[in-house]
């Protein structure tokens, strides 16, 4: 690569570009579709990205998760009702909001915006362990589980669920 070519790269690097196989490219993102931006360039999907990040403010977060812990189902019942239910809402805000995605570092977060007062408090060690055999890391697929998941797994996928909803994420 002449020093030409290496400036022009580094520009469209700076500017948000990527480089495939020695080709400039320069990245378009609309819901999952990244494109070459040059006239009469291809588009692509990416099938299983991670979901686009979602600006959700820290205020918007905290009143959701005061609504969804404060939500019941059809028989009266609290959806959110162990502290291990945090994993659930620990997926959804790292992989559709842009939240930590460390386990302890989300749990800072979670302090920061007041979950020491909610009805169950975000604390690290019950949900740093969580394993779900039956559904998918990613989130947005959990959805399609929602008939087969096993007892365990079905009490996060109803936590992320109900979150999703109140937050409009999909």
């Amino acid at each position: 690569m002449n020093q030409e070519d290496l400036q022009k790269a580094l520009d469209i690097v700076g500017k948000g570009g990527i480089i495939v196989n020695g080709d400039l490219v320069l990245e378009k993102h609309v819901e999952n579709e990244i494109g070459n931006v040059e006239d009469g360039g291809i588009g692509i999907q990416i099938i299983g990205s991670k979901e686009p990040k979602l600006t959700v403010s820290d205020k918007e977060i905290k009143g959701a998760i005061e609504q969804l812990q404060n939500s019941k189902d059809d028989q009266g019942n609290f959806i959110m009702h162990d502290s291990d239910q945090w994993y659930a809402i620990f997926r959804v805000l790292s992989n559709y909001c842009g939240y930590p995605s460390k386990p302890k570092d989300f749990e800072s977060t979670m302090k920061n915006i007041g979950s020491d007062n909610f009805r169950i408090p975000c604390k690290y060690e019950n949900f740093r362990k969580v394993t779900l055999n039956k559904l998918p890391s990613n989130i947005s697929l959990w959805k399609q589980y929602s008939n087969s998941a096993d007892q365990y797994s079905m009490k996060q996928l109803k936590v992320a669920l109900k979150l999703i909803e109140i937050l409009h994420l999909e």
